[in-house]
Protein backbone atom coordinates (compact mmCIF):
# COMPACT_ATOMS: atom_id res chain seq x y z
CA UNK A 1 0.00 0.00 0.00
CA UNK A 2 1.43 3.50 -0.83
CA UNK A 3 1.69 5.84 1.64
CA UNK A 4 0.69 9.13 0.98
CA UNK A 5 2.50 12.34 2.28
CA UNK A 6 0.58 15.44 4.15
CA UNK A 7 2.03 18.47 3.68
CA UNK A 8 3.26 19.59 7.73
CA UNK A 9 0.16 22.90 7.08
CA UNK A 10 -2.16 20.59 6.06
CA UNK A 11 -2.03 18.00 8.93
CA UNK A 12 -2.26 21.06 11.41
CA UNK A 13 -4.98 22.62 9.66
CA UNK A 14 -6.75 18.70 9.47
CA UNK A 15 -5.98 18.42 13.42
CA UNK A 16 -7.37 22.17 13.84
CA UNK A 17 -10.69 20.92 12.72
CA UNK A 18 -11.33 17.60 14.42
CA UNK A 19 -10.89 19.83 17.86
CA UNK A 20 -13.37 22.31 16.83
CA UNK A 21 -15.68 19.33 15.57
CA UNK A 22 -15.56 17.25 18.61
CA UNK A 23 -18.07 17.11 20.60
CA UNK A 24 -16.43 18.41 23.73
CA UNK A 25 -16.08 21.69 21.65
CA UNK A 26 -19.43 21.51 20.11
CA UNK A 27 -20.26 24.88 21.22
CA UNK A 28 -17.67 26.67 19.53
CA UNK A 29 -19.51 25.65 16.12
CA UNK A 30 -22.13 28.12 17.21
CA UNK A 31 -19.37 31.05 16.93
CA UNK A 32 -17.35 32.37 14.42
CA UNK A 33 -14.94 29.45 12.84
CA UNK A 34 -11.79 30.04 15.40
CA UNK A 35 -9.80 28.20 12.30
CA UNK A 36 -10.76 31.16 9.58
CA UNK A 37 -9.92 33.66 12.18
CA UNK A 38 -6.51 31.95 12.46
CA UNK A 39 -6.18 31.94 8.96
CA UNK A 40 -7.14 35.58 8.42
CA UNK A 41 -4.72 36.17 10.98
CA UNK A 42 -2.02 34.29 9.55
CA UNK A 43 -2.68 36.00 5.95
CA UNK A 44 -1.92 39.44 7.44
CA UNK A 45 0.94 39.25 8.82
CA UNK A 46 2.24 37.60 5.92
CA UNK A 47 0.90 40.64 3.87
CA UNK A 48 2.35 42.96 6.38
CA UNK A 49 5.95 41.40 6.57
CA UNK A 50 5.83 41.26 2.79
CA UNK A 51 4.89 44.80 2.72
CA UNK A 52 7.17 45.78 5.40
CA UNK A 53 10.26 44.27 3.34
CA UNK A 54 9.32 46.07 0.19
CA UNK A 55 8.52 49.34 2.33
CA UNK A 56 12.04 48.77 3.47
CA UNK A 57 14.22 47.62 -0.31
CA UNK A 58 11.80 50.40 -1.41
CA UNK A 59 12.61 53.33 0.88
CA UNK A 60 16.39 52.15 0.52
CA UNK A 61 16.05 52.13 -3.45
CA UNK A 62 14.99 55.79 -3.21
CA UNK A 63 17.41 56.62 -0.85
CA UNK A 64 20.18 55.61 -2.89
CA UNK A 65 19.08 57.21 -6.14
CA UNK A 66 18.21 60.60 -4.19
CA UNK A 67 22.18 60.20 -2.83
CA UNK A 68 23.40 59.09 -6.40
CA UNK A 69 21.72 62.45 -7.62
CA UNK A 70 22.87 64.89 -5.33
CA UNK A 71 26.27 63.15 -5.76
CA UNK A 72 26.30 64.02 -9.09
CA UNK A 73 25.16 67.31 -8.70
CA UNK A 74 28.15 68.21 -6.66
CA UNK A 75 30.16 66.46 -9.16
CA UNK A 76 28.89 68.44 -11.75
CA UNK A 77 29.20 71.77 -9.78
CA UNK A 78 32.84 71.37 -8.73
CA UNK A 79 33.66 70.31 -12.42
CA UNK A 80 32.24 72.98 -13.54
CA UNK A 81 33.77 75.51 -11.24
CA UNK A 82 36.68 74.29 -12.09
CA UNK A 83 36.18 74.54 -16.00
CA UNK A 84 35.07 78.25 -15.52
CA UNK A 85 38.18 78.90 -13.46
CA UNK A 86 40.46 77.02 -15.99
CA UNK A 87 38.69 79.08 -19.47
CA UNK A 88 38.97 82.45 -17.41
CA UNK A 89 42.18 81.98 -16.35
CA UNK A 90 45.71 81.99 -18.97
CA UNK A 91 49.30 81.80 -18.36
CA UNK A 92 51.03 84.25 -20.85
CA UNK A 93 55.19 83.63 -19.96
CA UNK A 94 54.87 82.91 -16.50
CA UNK A 95 52.34 85.01 -15.34
CA UNK A 96 48.72 84.11 -14.69
CA UNK A 97 46.00 86.38 -16.41
CA UNK A 98 42.96 86.07 -15.09
CA UNK A 99 39.77 88.50 -14.21
CA UNK A 100 41.04 90.58 -11.40
CA UNK A 101 44.13 90.89 -13.92
CA UNK A 102 44.88 94.72 -15.21
CA UNK A 103 46.89 96.78 -17.73
CA UNK A 104 47.79 99.27 -14.86
CA UNK A 105 48.29 96.20 -12.61
CA UNK A 106 51.06 94.61 -14.49
CA UNK A 107 52.40 98.34 -15.32
CA UNK A 108 52.50 98.64 -11.35
CA UNK A 109 54.45 95.29 -10.93
CA UNK A 110 57.04 96.31 -13.94
CA UNK A 111 57.73 99.50 -12.08
CA UNK A 112 58.40 97.91 -8.97
CA UNK A 113 60.66 95.73 -10.52
CA UNK A 114 62.24 98.39 -12.11
CA UNK A 115 62.56 100.72 -9.11
CA UNK A 116 64.58 97.28 -7.57
CA UNK A 117 66.79 97.51 -10.69
CA UNK A 118 65.51 94.07 -11.79
CA UNK A 119 65.37 95.01 -15.53
CA UNK A 120 64.94 91.75 -17.05
CA UNK A 121 61.63 91.12 -14.72
CA UNK A 122 60.41 95.03 -15.54
CA UNK A 123 61.18 94.09 -19.42
CA UNK A 124 58.66 91.14 -18.66
CA UNK A 125 56.04 92.62 -17.07
CA UNK A 126 55.95 95.84 -19.99
CA UNK A 127 55.53 93.31 -22.53
CA UNK A 128 52.98 91.63 -21.10
CA UNK A 129 51.62 94.65 -19.98
CA UNK A 130 51.42 95.67 -24.10
CA UNK A 131 49.95 92.19 -24.93
CA UNK A 132 46.89 92.29 -22.37
CA UNK A 133 46.30 96.24 -23.73
CA UNK A 134 45.99 94.99 -27.43
CA UNK A 135 43.93 92.01 -26.08
CA UNK A 136 41.59 95.00 -24.94
CA UNK A 137 42.23 96.91 -27.83
CA UNK A 138 41.06 93.41 -29.85
CA UNK A 139 44.33 93.97 -32.09
CA UNK A 140 45.99 90.47 -30.92
CA UNK A 141 44.25 87.92 -28.47
CA UNK A 142 45.94 86.44 -25.59
CA UNK A 143 47.30 82.92 -26.15
CA UNK A 144 49.99 81.52 -24.11
CA UNK A 145 50.80 79.71 -27.82
CA UNK A 146 51.04 82.28 -29.66
CA UNK A 147 54.62 82.82 -31.27
CA UNK A 148 55.75 86.63 -31.89
CA UNK A 149 55.84 86.07 -35.76
CA UNK A 150 52.05 85.13 -35.59
CA UNK A 151 51.45 88.20 -33.63
CA UNK A 152 52.35 90.04 -35.55
CA UNK A 153 50.26 88.66 -38.57
CA UNK A 154 47.24 89.44 -36.65
CA UNK A 155 48.92 93.48 -35.91
CA UNK A 156 49.19 93.58 -39.88
CA UNK A 157 45.57 92.27 -40.33
CA UNK A 158 44.55 94.59 -38.20
CA UNK A 159 46.24 97.42 -40.16
CA UNK A 160 48.10 97.97 -36.71
CA UNK A 161 50.60 101.00 -38.02
CA UNK A 162 53.74 100.24 -35.84
CA UNK A 163 53.92 96.71 -36.72
CA UNK A 164 57.85 97.24 -36.45
CA UNK A 165 57.79 98.85 -33.17
CA UNK A 166 55.89 95.73 -31.72
CA UNK A 167 58.39 93.82 -33.64
CA UNK A 168 61.42 95.80 -31.99
CA UNK A 169 59.70 95.49 -28.23
CA UNK A 170 59.17 91.61 -28.70
CA UNK A 171 62.71 90.86 -30.43
CA UNK A 172 64.41 92.08 -27.33
CA UNK A 173 62.00 90.30 -24.93
CA UNK A 174 62.66 87.34 -26.70
CA UNK A 175 66.46 87.85 -26.93
CA UNK A 176 66.95 88.96 -23.31
CA UNK A 177 64.18 86.36 -21.50
CA UNK A 178 64.70 83.02 -23.61
CA UNK A 179 68.61 83.95 -24.17
CA UNK A 180 69.02 84.53 -20.67
CA UNK A 181 71.00 87.43 -21.47
CA UNK A 182 71.85 90.36 -18.52
CA UNK A 183 70.54 94.14 -18.80
CA UNK A 184 71.97 97.13 -18.28
CA UNK A 185 70.25 100.16 -17.31
CA UNK A 186 70.83 102.48 -20.44
CA UNK A 187 69.48 99.38 -22.72
CA UNK A 188 66.53 98.93 -20.44
CA UNK A 189 65.96 102.96 -20.72
CA UNK A 190 65.79 102.66 -24.55
CA UNK A 191 63.29 99.76 -24.28
CA UNK A 192 60.97 101.53 -21.80
CA UNK A 193 60.94 104.28 -24.54
CA UNK A 194 59.83 101.84 -27.16
CA UNK A 195 57.23 100.34 -24.93
CA UNK A 196 55.92 103.66 -23.43
CA UNK A 197 55.66 104.71 -27.52
CA UNK A 198 54.05 101.61 -28.01
CA UNK A 199 51.59 101.90 -25.40
CA UNK A 200 50.37 105.49 -27.10
CA UNK A 201 49.51 103.24 -30.80
CA UNK A 202 47.59 100.90 -28.75
CA UNK A 203 45.72 102.93 -26.89
CA UNK A 204 44.67 105.07 -30.15
CA UNK A 205 44.11 102.04 -32.13
CA UNK A 206 40.57 102.04 -33.33
CA UNK A 207 39.37 99.07 -35.95
CA UNK A 208 38.26 100.16 -39.01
Amino acid sequence: MQMMFIPKKEVFEKAIDEVINSSKYIHLQEKENIWEKFKIFDKGLEREHTYSHMSSSGSQSIFLIIAFIVLGILLYHVFSVKKDENTNKKEIYGEEIDEATTYELLCTKAKTFEENNNYKEAIRYYFISILFLMNEKSLCFLDDTKTNDEILKELKIKKFKEVQLFKNAGDYFYYIWYGNKPVMKDRFMYYKKTVNDLFLEVQNYHEE
